[in-house]
C-alpha cells in the first residue's frame, strides 16, 4: 500500500513559514545543507524498530497456546464451506451478480486517463495518441461481450486497462511514480475460477471478474471450462502451497509451471500427484497431473499460531510489491495470503480486509489509547490492524508494545517547507506503531502511526470470558 505517515498540522506550517523567512541568507544555506544531509542519511538508515525488535513472526508465540487450534472443527468447517463458495462464486453468478459492477466500477482507469494525470513507463505525462489506443482496446461501449466460464492456467497479473505496460502516477510527488504501478490490481494463481465477461476488439485481453478480483489478463492465461470440469473441480478436494517459488513437474519430469504460497489445486486420484489446469489446442482447460512439491498440504490446515507464524517467518524480508508486483507482495496480499491455506476468505484491498471481521474502533481514541486498547482487545495472529490505506497484522506485547507484521514501501517525512517525503523501508518487517519516530525532529518529521489507526479487525470471535 501506499506510503504512510503524519503531516504537521497547518499551524505548525505557518510558524515555520514565518520563521524561515526571518532566517539570513547564510544560515539558511546552512539549514538546506543540514536537511539534504538529514534525506542522505534516512537513505542509508533502517528504523530502529527493525534492529531492536525480533524479526521472526515466530519469536512472538505464546509459548502454552501456540499450537492450539483457534478454531474448532465445525467452526473451521463452516469457514471452509464460507470460503469454497466465494472461490468458485465465479462459476455461480447469473449477468449482474458479479463484484465489479458494485464497487468503484471495472472502467474506472478510463476517467483517470481522460483527466490527463497519468504518466508512462518514460515518466512522461501520457500521450494523446497512447491514451486513445488504450480507450479503444477498452471498447466500454460493448460491454458485456462475452459471459463464459473459464480458469486461469498462469499467474495472471490483473489490469485495469488492457496492457501490460504501466501507468503511474505524478512521479515528482512523493509515493507516486514507480514502483507503484496504479493499473496492477493483484494476481489471482493458476486454476483460479474466472467468469469471462469482455474482450478487446482483436481478442488478446479478456476481462475477467471473481469474488476477489476484477480487471484484464492476457488471453493466453485463460482457458475455458465446460459444465462437467466445472462440476467436478467444485466438488474435488484441494492442496495448497506453503511456500514460494515451487515448480511443478509431470510424470515424466517436464517443468509445467511455478506456484507460490496461497495456490490451490486439486488432488488427483493418483497418490502424490496434483492437478494443474493447462490449455490445449482450442483453449479448452485439461487437467495434467504433476507431482505433488513438499510444500503442498491437504486444504486446509488446521489453524494454530504455531502454523500461521511458521509461514510468515518465510515471508520476512521479502521485497515490497505493489498489487504483487514481481512476485512480491503489498500489504493486504500479506495478509489474505497467510490465511488462505486455513481456509479464511479474505478481500484483496486493506479497506475491506478492516471489515471482515468483528470490528473495534478506535478514531475516538488519542494514540497512547489506540495502541492500548490494542494491547487490551487484540488476539494475537489474528487481529487486523487498519488506517488509511494500510494493514498489519498483530503480533501480540513486545517489553509492553504492540509488535506488528507488515509489508510496508515507506514512512512519510516533511521537511521545514512542508515538503513531504518518503523514508523507504520498502520490505515486510515487524515494527511497532511508531517505526522510525527515533529520527523525527525540528528539521525533519516522521508520522506517528498510532495517530493513523482507525479499527481493529477480529478475525475470530473471541472466546467467551
Amino acid at each position: 500500500m501506499p506510503p504512510l505517515g503524519i503531516s504537521p498540522k497547518p499551524r505548525e506550517g505557518l510558524r515555520l513559514q514565518v520563521f524561515w523567512d526571518s532566517v539570513p541568507p547564510l544560515l539558511a544555506l546552512l539549514l538546506v545543507l543540514l536537511l539534504a544531509g538529514c534525506q542522505a542519511r534516512l537513505a542509508g538508515l533502517e528504523p530502529r524498530d527493525v534492529r531492536e525488535l525480533p524479526q521472526r513472526p515466530s519469536a512472538y508465540l505464546p509459548a502454552a497456546t501456540a499450537d492450539q487450534p483457534l478454531l474448532t472443527p465445525d467452526q473451521q468447517q463452516e469457514r471452509l464451506a464460507q470460503f469454497r463458495a466465494r472461490y468458485f462464486a465465479a462459476w455461480q453468478w447469473q449477468a449482474g451478480e458479479q463484484p465489479g459492477l458494485q464497487d468503484e466500477g471495472l472502467f474506472w482507469a478510463l476517467d483517470w486517463l481522460q483527466r490527463g494525470t497519468a504518466y508512462g513507463e518514460n515518466l512522461r505525462p501520457l500521450a494523446a495518441e497512447r491514451c486513445a489506443q488504450l480507450v479503444a482496446r477498452t471498447a466500454v461501449a460493448d460491454y458485456p461481450s462475452l459471459w463464459r466460464p473459464a480458469i486461469s492456467v498462469a499467474r495472471c497479473e490483473v489490469r485495469a486497462l488492457p496492457t501490460a505496460r504501466p501507468l503511474l502516477g505524478d512521479p515528482a510527488q512523493a509515493g507516486s511514480g514507480f514502483p507503484f504501478d496504479l493499473l496492477q490490481h493483484g494476481v489471482l494463481p493458476p486454476a483460479t475460477p474466472l467468469r469471462v465477461t469482455h474482450q478487446s476488439p482483436d481478442g488478446s485481453w479478456l476481462l475477467v471478474e471473481t469474488a476477489l478480483l476484477q480487471g484484464w489478463v492476457p488471453a493466453q492465461q485463460v482457458a475455458w471450462v465446460d459444465e462437467e470440469l466445472m462440476a467436478w473441480l467444485v466438488a474435488a478436494p484441494l492442496a495448497v502451497i506453503l511456500r514460494d517459488e515451487q515448480s511443478l513437474h509431470d510424470g515424466q519430469g517436464r517443468y509445467r509451471g511455478q506456484v507460490g504460497l496461497a495456490t490451490l489445486l486439486p488432488l488427483a486420484p493418483e497418490p502424490e500427484m496434483l492437478l494443474l489446469p493447462l490449455a490445449d489446442a482450442l483453449g479448452w482447460a485439461r487437467l495434467v497431473p504433476v507431482r505433488r512439491p513438499a510444500a503442498a498440504q491437504d486444504f486446509p490446515l488446521p489453524l494454530t499460531a504455531a502454523r500461521l507464524a511458521a509461514l510468515a517467518d518465510s515471508l520476512m524480508g521479502q521485497p515490497y510489491g505493489w498489487g504483487e508486483l514481481y512476485g512480491n507482495r503489498d500489504c493486504s496480499a500479506l495478509v489474505r495470503d497467510l490465511f488462505v491455506p486455513f481456509g479464511l476468505w479474505l478481500p484483496r484491498n486493506s479497506a475491506a480486509q478492516a471489515r471482515a471481521g468483528q470490528v473495534v474502533e478506535l478514531k475516538h481514541l488519542d494514540p497512547a489509547q489506540r495502541e492500548q486498547a490494542l494491547l487490551q482487545h487484540g488476539q494475537p495472529f489474528v487481529t487486523l490492524v487498519h488506517l488509511p490505506g494500510h494493514i498489519l497484522l498483530y503480533l501480540g506485547a513486545h517489553q509492553g508494545r504492540a509488535a506488528l507484521l507488515h509489508n510496508l514501501w515507506g514512512l512519510r517525512t516533511r521537511d521545514l517547507w512542508g515538503r513531504e517525503g518518503r523514508w523507504r523501508v520498502g520490505r515486510s518487517l515487524i515494527s511497532s506503531l511508531q517505526p522510525g519516530l527515533e529520527q523525527d525532529g525540528l528539521l525533519l518529521r516522521i508520522g506517528d502511526l498510532r495517530q493513523r489507526v482507525e479499527r481493529l479487525t477480529l478475525l475470530l470471535v473471541p472466546p467467551s470470558p
